[in-house]
């Protein structure tokens, strides 16, 4: 058997009995961590475009589109929550595989969920495979795939086809060919940062993979080997891969343990920069005005990817510019959705710190891909003050803590609904286990 049907065995063969109480639990905070970014990113310019498009479809109502009354097809349901969550880029990543796991999954999954009346035990137990498998494929291909292709977008089409295709009972030939239908569809590209097309890149994998179980649950046909393949998808977007990634010690433990959670409203790439410059400033009370220059000594991707443009017109720009969010979060202390607003963009202070940030690449950073940064301020009055992280708050060996996540939830989800929806929603993931059906999940999700 080739890695696609190992997958699709794993898949077929593993049930909510087989996970860990650990894994189980953690499930419940990444659904609550993706479903407050969900519920804040309802409000942004890119959920109300697709919003209003759906909208016009009138289409069938079996599935919400959070934050929302709107009730519409579980495919779009999808596409649309999927943009919502991967908007203000404050939902989950892991590292090595660089993939924001929950922005393709879970929207899938609980579109899915819904519309079949599926239980909660069902719904934690198609993220958690859905999770492994797209962050698996991620692994194979990595490095080489990212230099191009966005890995949420890509991989992550894998990830939500599985989901939806556990929830919808497919057998094992159904499920080999939802991969391979998922491997087609995959895309997405790292051109598109800094715009509204990154968060479309994971509501089109969360589509994509709801299309892929829907077409193969009716009989419709793929490869059976699209990942091994020599014309498949590691071998068409990467330069070198590594199969062995994919199938090893499947079950052995499980990928979503290895989650981030992020604590700052921008790219993962910017976040260990972002730590050491905070804590430069709480260490020595440094304010703006003693600022001559900000040297970020860094790893290549996050030097091409966020290391420029230190004067983005967007919010979705500035959370792709280092030296930006940089400059906010010194300024205002901290790193949030408010510090991407038009007027915060537009802030002359921010601007002129912007502009006295450098990025480069460190020599002792080279093999990094993910979150490590040196930050030297060099002040006005001739000190040099350095600070080194390898790794972030909110990464495995540095976590937030489950009373700072759901903080992080009230935050974020409070802006949308009102604050007694926002505790039922927390209580209700605590028990989303015991739920018969997840539709009563997913009431408390609909805004006012």
């Amino acid at each position: 058997m080739g890695v696609t049907r190992d997958l699709a065995n794993f898949v077929l063969d593993t049930n909510f009995d087989d996970l860990e109480e650990e894994v189980i639990e953690h499930a419940k905070v990444c659904i609550l961590d993706w479903l407050g970014a969900a519920l804040a990113g309802s409000l942004e310019p890119p959920a109300k475009i697709i919003t209003s498009i759906i909208r016009e479809m009138g289409e069938r109502k079996e599935s919400t589109i959070i934050g929302t009354r709107i009730g519409t097809s579980c495919t779009n349901a999808a596409l649309a929550n999927g943009i919502m969550g991967h908007t203000i880029e404050l939902d989950d990543i892991h590292e090595e595989s660089i993939i924001h796991p929950a922005a393709p999954v879970v929207p899938a999954a609980l579109a899915v969920a819904e519309h079949n009346g599926a239980s909660g035990k069902d719904l934690i137990t198609s993220i958690v495979l859905g999770y492994e498998v797209e962050i698996r494929i991620g692994m194979a291909v990595m490095p080489s795939h990212y230099q191009y292709w966005h890995m949420t977008g890509t991989c992550g089409t894998f990830g939500a086809a599985v989901a939806a295709g556990k929830i919808l009972g497919l057998n094992r030939e159904e499920m080999v060919h939802a991969l391979g239908i998922a491997g087609t569809q995959a895309s997405g590209l790292i051109e598109v940062f800094g715009t509204m097309s990154k968060p479309l890149n994971a509501g089109r994998a969360a589509l994509s993979g709801v299309m892929a179980a829907l077409l193969a649950q009716r009989g419709f046909t793929s490869s059976s080997t699209i990942l091994e393949a020599k014309k498949g998808y590691c071998q068409a977007t990467s330069r070198k891969y590594d199969l062995s990634k994919i199938s090893e010690n499947l079950g052995a433990r499980f990928e979503i343990m290895n989650n981030i959670f992020k604590r700052h409203a921008s790219c993962g790439h910017t976040h260990g920069a972002i730590d050491a410059l905070l804590d430069l400033a709480r260490k020595y009370d440094t304010k703006p005005d003693d600022v001559e220059e900000i040297l970020v000594g860094t790893y290549p991707i996050a030097v091409e990817i966020v290391g420029k443009n230190p004067e983005p017109k967007t919010g979705s720009e500035g959370k792709f510019s280092l030296p930006y969010c940089l400059a906010a979060a010194l300024i205002c202390g901290k790193l949030g959705l408010a510090e991407f607003s038009k007027e915060r963009l537009m802030d002359p202070k921010i601007l002129e710190l912007s502009k006295k940030v450098r990025v480069e690449v460190d020599k002792e950073f080279v093999g990094a891909q993910l979150g490590c940064a040196r930050v030297t301020l060099r002040t006005v009055d001739g000190r040099s003050l350095s600070c080194r992280v390898d790794v972030p708050k909110g990464y495995p060996k540095n976590p937030l803590t489950k009373a700072e996540l759901e903080e992080k939830f009230r935050s974020l989800a409070s802006i949308v609904l009102s604050s007694e929806q926002v505790e039922k929603i927390i209580i209700t993931l605590k028990k989303l286990n015991e739920l018969d059906n997840v539709r009563f999940l997913t009431a408390l999700l609909q805004g006012q």
